[in-house]
């Protein structure tokens, strides 16, 4: 059987060790209605939405995706699943059998890939009714393990999408939002909304935070600052700062390499300034990264006493001339356990921040003038210090020489003494000459032109 996906086109080949026909035909013989999946498609008024997935690990090992397609065309509904496990295997799935039921609208597919170097072996379903949009699933691990997991991962996709499990989940909506109180920046760079019960942990420089009383975070344009220790002025700076001003330096900026990949530097910085600070390194489990150059839209977990989803917006800006770069981080926290009782006001405190970009451009350039201006002085200072040293370390070494020359002009003069020798000058060409003591006094008192040469003036090279 040949059934045309759309694009992208994935390529197909034999079943190396896999599920044999009967197995992939079984699934089939039950009916995909019967695994639940049906209760993924909504009613037809939806079907103008995009594709929507979860991913969920099973327990036992594999990974469960589910979630609806955002079309009702089978063909560009399966296109639109195999391209979600592509994107979550890191490699494009090889169809390997294909079974349709065309009176339940529906699909099976046994796909196999490699992540890293490990092959792994999976099935998709998908079932279109007409009228509505698609729903589908993929559960997949590795080949090794494949043929003991799929049954328990079947059960639980059966389990996640089983009318009870739906009815569980519409008891479980959101609550509605609570009323927010709004307040402005303390700089006047924006405004922020909250409960009455919530804190205000940052508002300022166009950036805001506030938690809830249950734990959960929101953060709007959150910097983080790291210094990559490979730039030779970020080292000069790191020696001339003083012990306090170390430390004190050390607890706000994350000593790292720098990182174009804003996923990277989402999951480093944090836990960086949390080592050096000496805190808990929290545990992130990326589940979805949509990058666009140096931003990236982040789903993730977060393992700690309580599991927390937290949906983030990274973005990274390149090191200044000083080594110094930046994340910067806008993001929703919520614990698991209060997703239906507090998702709503979390997403309205973020929707509710306002910000002055205009001040916040003329803060950022005074910022960038002061740092620049203190590291600037910072840098002319310890050459002024050093050309003083300097200065006194000429000084010290000249003084030294003087007093040896001294030494050795009184050793000379010693010497001269208990030889009974004289040095006279001829004022008149300024010639020096070492001549015996008693034809000196005579040439002194008869010829004014001739004087002794005190032992202070002798002459290096002509007199000694």
């Amino acid at each position: 059987m040949h059934v045309q996906f759309g694009a992208p086109a994935f390529p197909r080949r034999r079943n190396p060790r896999g599920l044999g026909p009967a197995a992939l035909g079984a699934l089939l013989s039950v009916g995909l209605a019967s695994f639940g999946v049906s209760a993924l498609a909504p009613r037809a008024a939806e079907a103008q939405s995009g594709a929507t997935f979860t991913s969920t690990a099973n327990p036992g090992g594999g990974e469960i995706i589910a979630g609806t397609l955002g079309t009702s065309s089978l063909p560009a509904a399966t296109a639109a699943l195999l391209r979600r496990v592509h994107a979550s295997l890191g490699g494009r799935p090889t169809i390997v059998q294909v079974a349709r039921n065309a009176r339940d609208h529906s699909l099976a597919l046994l796909f196999t890939a490699t992540r890293g170097g490990t092959p792994y072996t999976g099935i998709a379903l998908v079932t279109a009714a007409p009228g509505a949009q698609a729903g589908g699933a993929a559960l997949y691990d590795t080949r090794a393990r494949f043929r003991t997991t799929v049954g328990p991962m079947m059960r639980r996709l059966n389990a996640m999408t089983s009318p009870s499990a739906a009815t569980s989940h519409a008891a479980t909506k959101l609550a509605p939002a609570e009323p927010l109180v709004t307040h402005e920046f303390r700089d006047g760079t924006g405004s922020i909304g909250v409960p009455a019960d919530w804190k205000l942990e940052v508002y300022g420089g166009g950036s805001a935070m506030a938690s809830g009383p249950t734990g959960e975070i929101v953060a709007y344009n959150m910097a983080w600052s790291a210094m990559d220790m490979s730039n030779p002025r970020a080292q000069f700076f790191m020696r001339s700062q003083p012990p306090q001003m170390r430390r004190d330096f050390l607890s706000r900026v994350a000593l790292l390499p720098y990182t174009s990949d804003p996923v990277q530097a989402w999951l480093t910085v944090p836990n960086q300034l949390a080592k050096q600070r000496g805190g808990f390194q929290p545990r992130y489990d990326v589940k979805r990264a949509t990058r666009n150059g140096n931003m990236a839209d982040i789903v993730a977990i977060v393992e700690g006493k309580k599991q927390a989803h937290i949906l983030a917006h990274a973005l990274v800006l390149p090191p200044n001339p000083n080594g110094q770069w930046t994340l910067t981080n806008t993001f929703v926290y919520v614990p698991d356990s209060e997703i239906a009782r507090q998702g709503a006001t979390a997403s309205a405190v973020l929707n509710s921040v306002r910000i002055n970009f205009g001040a916040v451009a003329a803060q950022g350039a005074a910022i960038r003038q002061m740092f620049q201006k203190n590291f600037e002085t910072m840098i002319a200072n310890d050459r002024a210090q050093d050309a003083a040293r300097e200065q006194r370390g000429n000084e010290a070494m000249a003084a030294d020489r003087a007093a040896q020359e001294g030494m050795h002009k009184q050793a000379v003069a010693m010497e001269n003494y208990s030889l009974d020798r004289a040095v006279v000058v001829d004022s008149r060409t300024g010639a020096h000459s070492t001549i015996g003591s008693g034809f000196a006094d005579t040439l002194v008192q008869n010829n004014p032109n001739y004087q002794k040469v005190p032992t202070q003036q002798l002459l290096r090279g002509v007199d000694y």
